[in-house]
């Protein structure tokens, strides 16, 4: 069995791409007690705790404040969903951005170490990391060099590496995906995309969500500070009609924007066909 940890900013990221892959990647959802999960990340024959369940034990959780104790110190293991013909499980981790590049790392040292055992020792005897970003206002080219620099005495030589593409001769098979707005503006996020998909899912909501936050909004407003907190705040509030209070990763989770809004999505299933297509090397 293979695994593709996808490395994800936020918790939008997380359920785009497990959607994504749920409706292009021929994905079904992994439930259950962690403890169940293809080992290593599970309990395996020859340790009782998998590595996610020892992972967040390393934490001195005596140390934390309350509020910060009831949520998993980044990077985090959000969710998990699996391809039984391909025999390959994506484990969704929530990364948030540039300040958790060491605790990324740590992790991925950790699972080199515990893949290192014999093959046939654990589930998973090989894996893959994918990194999805989004542009913002320093564009594709930008995102990807500060990656290179960033990752490449882990990795390896990155600088073949392309958006939406994966490179095999590195340490482990590795890959990075841009959200941006078009090939003609290559700035963005993946609120530019998702804004489409609840307009289309609810057009007259969407509309009167719209007119509301931009009649209301004040110059001082944090929603008028950036064009993604806008787009946030206008899809959350089209959302609010049948999830009263839910944040935006459930309105346009699985009970939330329509299946038929991600079968539509060229860009989820460029995403799908991306995650899908690591260059194994067994």
């Amino acid at each position: 069995m293979k695994a593709v940890l996808v490395f994800c900013e936020g918790r939008h990221d997380v359920v785009f791409a497990q959607r994504s892959l749920g409706v292009h990647g021929g994905c079904r959802w992994l439930d259950g007690p962690m403890g169940n999960l293809p080992s290593p990340f599970g309990e395996s024959r020859i340790a009782r705790k998998g590595l996610i369940a020892r992972r967040l034990e390393k934490h001195a959780i005596e140390e934390y404040t309350l509020q910060a104790a009831a949520h998993p110190p980044l990077p985090c293991f959000e969710s998990a969903v699996e391809n039984t013909a391909t025999e390959t499980v994506f484990f969704m981790i929530r990364a948030h951005g540039d300040d958790q590049v060491d605790p990324i790392l740590d992790l991925l040292r950790d699972l080199d170490i515990t893949v290192a055992e014999p093959v046939g020792t654990f589930d998973v005897s090989e894996y893959s990391a994918a990194f999805l970003f989004d542009a913002n206002g320093e564009g594709v080219t930008s995102t990807l060099m500060e990656f290179r620099d960033r990752y490449a005495n882990h990795f390896g030589d990155l600088s073949d590496l392309e958006h939406g593409g994966w490179l095999a001769n590195t340490r482990i098979p590795v890959g990075c995906f841009v959200f941006h707005k078009s090939t003609q503006d290559q700035t963005g996020t993946l609120e530019n995309h998702l804004e489409p998909m609840a307009a289309s899912a609810w057009p007259d909501k969407y509309a009167a969500s719209k007119r509301f936050v931009d009649g209301t909004r004040t110059r001082n407003d944090k929603v008028s500070s950036k064009e993604a907190d806008l787009l946030k705040a206008v899809i959350t509030v089209t959302g609010q009609f049948n999830h009263p209070g839910d944040p935006m990763s459930i309105i346009i989770g699985r009970n939330g924007i329509p299946r038929a809004q991600f079968e539509a999505s060229t860009l989820s299933e460029e995403v799908a066909r991306f995650l899908t297509h690591t260059p194994w090397r067994r």
